[in-house]
């Protein structure tokens, strides 16, 4: 049924295609990886936050400044769906109609070999290819993710876990499992808060949350009542009448100030004003501050948590959809005999899919979209929000298995210029 003749000449004839398109497919997904900065996405978003007063809102931006979100929404709806596009739609065409019209398949089944394992193996071949660059893809995101961020293949520890780790000489696993550890040392607090490049105040209210959820993973979520949800709003508006009082005393901005918090405590004037403006003691206010700025530690750590679960299926997604998208292509391309019409067909159809897909998520004018594309079966977005989408898979895995079969009938039965 298949020739390792054909198939290792298919190889060599297509093997320099292939390595630009995976190495540049996956160097774009590995600088994106290396290049996320948790401490910016933060800035952004506090930015956002300003301007914004609806929490619920708020809360499904803040959800995608994570890694995964940002290369679901930068990488696997763009350039990481575009480029294994252009390439299966060469290469499809390439492997049937393109020799066919050359005349170069006449030569091959004057040969005994049968057309059912001629267009057997081209079909292997195109599957392979894809599914051998979307494995290098995922590897490579994998590794570059451990070399920047770390925790895919080992554990990873927070810079001042290590520290602190390496000064009482003891595990870093014990260390990040008991941050009591550090709390009841203040050495390892000062360290700590050297290691993170934060004051001990900031570092201390940081440690008193993370020791908080990890009781929380322990003994269940405290229940905050009304008065208490009440109480923190109203905390939340009079923190934020101070911080205009103190951009004024700083003559800035109260979105440039909300970068740099710290600016307040260095600034006993400011903090004055601040303080009186929030109706609340000195010491209050900074604590607040110490608090917001711990806030945003705990978000830093969290935006570089790298689910290799979520991470795979957003690659088996876009493997699986390529495999139905590349079936349409090899369709053509086994259903006609001349290059120029293998890739009007082969070639507008995958191409039209991308575009509906594009338009319909551009605006709501244009949602009908979605239904006139197989390309909305990939929810990338979906896939690291927790979403279902296993029965995507499966449709996009059947239309692909479905394409493939009719290919070879088509091929089989076809008259040929032989």
């Amino acid at each position: 049924m298949i020739s390792t003749t054909i198939f290792k000449q298919t190889i060599k004839s297509n093997i320099r295609l292939w390595f630009i398109f995976t190495a540049i497919l996956s160097a774009i997904s590995c600088l994106i990886i290396a290049i996320f900065n948790p401490a910016t996405m933060d800035q952004i978003l506090g930015l956002i936050e300003r301007l914004i007063e609806d929490p619920a809102l708020m809360a499904r931006i803040a959800a995608n400044f994570s890694l995964l979100n940002m290369l679901s929404t930068q990488f696997y709806i763009g350039m990481g769906v575009l480029l294994p596009l252009i390439y299966l739609i060469i290469t499809a065409n390439s492997l049937i109609a393109s020799q066919v019209d050359r005349g170069s398949m006449a030569y091959i089944l004057s040969t005994p070999i049968r057309r059912t394992t001629v267009v057997f193996t081209q079909a292997l071949y195109l599957i392979t290819a894809l599914l051998v660059m979307f494995s290098i893809l995922t590897f490579s995101g994998m590794v570059t993710a451990q070399v920047t961020h770390g925790g895919v293949f080992f554990r990873a520890f927070t810079r001042d876990v290590q520290a602190v780790a390496t000064h009482l000489n003891m595990e870093r696993g014990q260390v990040a499992d008991d941050l009591t550890i550090i709390r009841r040392n203040p050495q390892a607090v000062a360290i700590g808060a050297e290691a993170r490049g934060i004051d001990a105040d900031v570092y201390t209210a940081y440690l008193e949350m993370l020791i908080a959820q990890q009781m929380e993973q322990t003994q269940g979520p405290a229940q905050e009542t009304p008065e208490e949800q009440a109480q923190a709003e109203e905390m939340q508006t009079r923190f934020t009448e101070g911080l205009n009082a103190a951009a004024e005393v700083l003559e800035t901005e109260v979105t440039a100030l909300f970068f740099d918090l710290g600016l307040i405590k260095e600034n006993p004037e400011a903090l004055s004003a601040a303080a009186a403006a929030a109706e609340m003691p000195e010491m209050f206010f900074v604590n607040i501050i110490n608090m917001q700025l711990a806030s945003e530690e705990v978000l830093m750590d969290a935006r570089v948590n790298f689910e290799v679960f979520d991470y795979i299926m957003l690659n088996l997604g876009i493997f699986l959809l390529m495999f139905a998208t590349s079936g349409v292509s090899f369709l053509f391309s086994c259903f006609f005999n001349l290059t120029k019409n293998s890739m009007a067909l082969g070639a507008g159809i995958p191409v039209a899919f991308y575009l509906f897909q594009t338009m319909a998520s551009v605006s709501d004018d244009f949602e009908f979209f979605r239904f006139f594309t197989i390309n909305t079966l990939y929810d990338p977005q979906g896939i690291v929000s927790g979403g279902s989408f296993w029965l995507q898979f499966l449709v996009l895995g059947g239309i692909g298995v479905v394409l493939y079969g009719l290919s070879v009938k088509i091929f089989k039965e076809k008259d040929l210029p032989l």
